[in-house]
């Protein structure tokens, strides 16, 4: 009987599972000389019962033994403790049955008898090698995952404030221009309310419509690009002052246009065609029916009745039922038909937003 070196949990902790007690204490014996701790099983079931109580760092297993073989051996600790190194031994079918464990998931394969222990110890060496660049790869890629989730939350919650940010800036815009206009600041959020319920009327998508609800309030833009003499005109304008506020629509599909965010994409489409009309007659040029964008025909039905309904320098504020009489008249010529009609069957949800955001 081989004598154990005294308990140091600091030495790795080799199981080894072999029928023939010669070879195992042999085997043990030369393990524990070259500083390693050693378990001993006399079979497959003892083996895998002492894996599971132990959890060594290694195992060394013969493949031909009563009661539980070593291949039901590998599979059981390929199955519960893949980083765990395990080294197969056997005399007959060399061959085959290395080909065999390697494929249930052994590191490696020796022949009995062993020409020499010393094998054992290069052997062990590389497979330790092994399992920490594996156990190192995959602390790896853990910290890597962890730093990904990291940073993709830091993203999401940036683009969040960027999105608030934007909406936030898209607003003020429209509400100084609104301002510098002498019309109510509310008119930007109205139409933009507006345009997003619309747009989900009209069967476009949540994404759309959101879209709709940031970029619409930009339509009048362009105005900022009008003197203010014209602009706050209470008369008659001329019609050559009435040809410097069309340029409006085309000044703020100049500001828009050249910027690489969707939504100021939306927008400077919004500012260029919310002036034309179904029948062609409108501005800035001359768009008829569907060459009209879907966007510049929502925008100028919600723009046309936030405008009817609320005071403006030029006008005082029409009543519901006569802003409606209007724009019935109109549709088919300044507004498409068919969506005009989506608006009309949906009135007490554009009128509620009207005291949502009342002056």
């Amino acid at each position: 009987m081989r004598e154990h070196m005294p308990e140091d949990k600091s030495r790795k902790l080799i199981l080894i599972i072999e029928d023939e007690a010669q070879i195992r204490e042999a085997t043990g014996d030369y393990l524990e000389d070259i500083g390693y701790r050693t378990a001993l099983a006399g079979d497959g079931r003892e083996g895998i019962d002492m894996f599971r109580a132990e959890k060594p760092d290694a195992v060394l297993a013969d493949l031909s033994m009563p009661r539980v073989d070593g291949f039901e051996v590998i599979r059981t600790i390929v199955r519960e403790s893949p980083e765990t190194p395990v080294i197969v031994m056997s005399g007959i079918g060399i061959i085959e049955k290395a080909a065999l464990a390697i494929r249930d998931g052994a590191w490696d394969f020796l022949a009995k008898p062993l020409t020499s222990f010393e094998i054992l110890r290069i052997t062990f060496d590389r497979c330790f090698e092994r399992a920490r660049l594996l156990a190192e790869n995959r602390k790896y890629r853990e910290h890597l995952e962890e730093e990904v989730d990291k940073k993709t939350r830091e993203i999401l919650d940036l683009e969040r404030a960027m999105s608030i940010t934007q909406k936030e800036i898209i607003l003020t815009l429209g509400e100084v221009v609104e301002t510098r206009s002498k019309e109510t600041a509310y008119h930007v959020r109205r139409v933009g309310e507006s345009a997003f319920i619309l747009s989900r009327q009209c069967g476009l998508d949540n994404e759309y419509a959101s879209n709709m609800k940031l970029a619409a309030p930009m339509h009048d833009v362009g105005k900022i690009g009008i003197p203010d003499t014209i602009l706050n005109a209470s008369r008659k304008l001329t019609d050559e002052e009435f040809e410097m506020i069309k340029k409006h629509t085309t000044l703020g599909y100049e500001i828009f246009s050249k910027a690489s965010l969707p939504i100021m994409n939306l927008a400077a489409v919004i500012a260029h065609e919310h002036h034309e009309q179904w029948n062609g007659k409108g501005y800035p040029r001359g768009l008829a029916g569907n060459d009209i964008h879907i966007a510049g025909r929502i925008t100028c039905i919600v723009d046309v009745f936030d405008a009817l309904t609320h005071n403006r320098t030029y006008k005082p504020a029409w009543n519901i039922e006569d802003t409606i009489s209007f724009m019935k008249s109109k549709s088919g010529e300044i507004f498409d038909p068919d969506m005009f009609e989506t608006f009309l069957t949906n009135l007490a949800d554009f009128a509620s937003i009207n005291d949502t955001y009342s002056e």
